[in-house]
């Protein structure tokens, strides 16, 4: 087995991961919000189903 890295991407203020499997995963900050999704539009759509977050908060830039 390989190690991969985590691909990521916000949507509405939100950070949506994609793990093995594949699965993704969404956050706020380092706290997930909902469950796993087996594909990134159902993390998306989930994600923009959510209150906006204040853009003003601390992203990972890398």
């Amino acid at each position: 087995m390989g190690w991969k890295t985590p691909k990521f991407d916000y949507v509405n203020g939100y950070k949506i991961v994609e793990l093995e499997g594949p699965t993704f995963k969404v956050f706020d900050g380092d706290r997930q919000i909902g469950d796993e999704f087996p594909y990134s539009g159902e993390a998306a759509a989930y994600a923009n189903s959510l209150p906006k977050l204040d853009t003003g908060t601390k992203r990972d830039k890398s």
